[in-house]
């Protein structure tokens, strides 16, 4: 009997196995390498070795991109306990069975004082925390200590440009420059082979009003600062764009494009960083013979790129100061001229950046902005008071 009980295990275990083959799940120890290969496969191996498993599949395909979809959102939530582990509490949708749902969060938030690089938290209620899944690359979650954070899915075991990126940008010679307006990595965590950076949560820099010329004027200091320092280091961003600007402190989403949003958010301790280096141009390998810090080849057109994307970027809110400072029009005209070669570059755009502002006194920074939008030539006023997070 126990002879014929043995062999239909074994049979049971040899038939399982040739169904799902038994794939080693590496993560930081043995023992949690077991845990997590037995997990994994329970639930038929979710995540996998390759980077491709985070693509979304096109969204014109409509019924293939929705099983994508719930794909993805299935990894997230078996990733839920492993990042548990870590002191890090995913949020979770809403509604489990809408594949749309925002996801909502799981812990309480801190009450307590924020210190860099955490954002200070101007919600009243989780309500305004609630996200919307749209980059299944990333997730929202909250630290042990009730603290925003975002997860990214930065690389496989073939390290991508952006982790590329992040790691030269974190580096011991570039991190603590303080031009280098980067969105700061807690820590790289590893779950077989793919690489996930955590990061605090900031929020986009749409998000908030610009009251002053001042709030204007820093703003744009620090995003031409920003792509100077990349290019002196022969990195260029590659996708510089308003989704990819942040600034280090949650407030509310506005209602809609063209609504300013909450005053009161970009005093002098404001800082702005770049975010998503998915698409960054590197400096040349070392190991082609190249010296340190020398440009790729394709790094002359992709800087080129960059200056006129920020230009794009920046004027929506620059040209409504253009009436005080009108040399600052002609200069972001100047940097949209792509195949121009006396486009300026990056550096010569922020030293006549410098140049144009240093003329304001501190009376004329703290003159009220009364256009809050430029687009197609044409000025957005404002049509109400701004509203100041203090007064909700």
């Amino acid at each position: 009997m126990n002879a014929l009980c043995l062999s239909l295990a074994g049979g049971v275990l040899a038939t399982t196995y040739f169904l799902r083959p038994v794939r080693w799940v590496r993560v930081d120890g043995f023992w949690d390498s077991i845990h997590w290969t037995i997990r994994s496969w329970l639930w038929d191996y979710p995540v996998t070795q390759d980077y491709g498993v985070w693509y979304a599949g096109d969204p014109n395909d409509r019924e293939l991109w929705e099983n994508e979809r719930r794909r993805l959102l299935r990894m997230w939530c078996f990733l839920r306990l492993f990042f548990a582990s870590r002191g890090y509490h995913l949020y979770v949708p809403k509604d489990s069975a809408d594949i749309f749902s925002d996801l909502v969060p799981t812990t309480t938030r801190s009450n307590g004082k924020y210190s860099f690089p955490f954002a200070p938290c101007l919600y009243k209620t989780d309500k305004e925390a609630e996200y919307s899944f749209y980059s299944p690359l990333v997730w929202p979650a909250r630290d042990k200590l009730g603290r925003d954070v975002m997860i990214k899915a930065i690389s496989g075991s073939n390290p991508t440009k952006e982790l590329r990126a992040l790691l030269l940008l974190h580096s011991d010679t570039l991190r603590d420059d303080p031009r280098n307006h980067t969105i700061p990595v807690l820590e790289f965590i590893e779950f077989n082979t793919q690489v996930f950076a955590v990061m605090p949560r900031w929020t986009r820099v749409i998000y908030g009003d610009f009251v002053t010329i001042g709030e204007l004027v820093r703003y744009g200091q620090a995003f031409f600062e920003a792509t100077a320092f990349l290019h002196e280091h022969s990195i260029a961003h590659g996708d510089i764009d308003r989704q990819n600007l942040v600034m280090d402190v949650m407030v509310s989403k506005p209602e809609g494009l063209f609504s300013p949003g909450f005053a009161g958010v970009r005093g002098p301790e404001r800082k702005y960083a770049f975010i998503d280096f998915e698409t960054a141009i590197l400096p040349a390998p070392l190991s082609d013979g190249n010296s340190p810090n020398a440009p790729a080849p394709e790094f002359a057109r992709a800087s080129k790129s960059d200056v006129d994307r920020l230009a794009s970027t920046l004027e929506v809110h620059l040209r409504c100061i253009e009436d005080v400072l009108p040399d600052l029009g002609t200069l972001l005209d100047s940097m949209k001229r792509c195949e121009d070669p006396h486009q300026p570059t990056a550096a010569a755009a922020l030293s006549r950046y410098e140049k144009i502002c240093s003329f304001l006194s501190m009376n004329d920074m703290e003159r009220e902005v009364k256009a809050i939008w430029w687009a197609n030539g044409q000025l957005r006023y404002r049509a109400s008071s701004p509203v100041y997070v203090s007064d909700c």
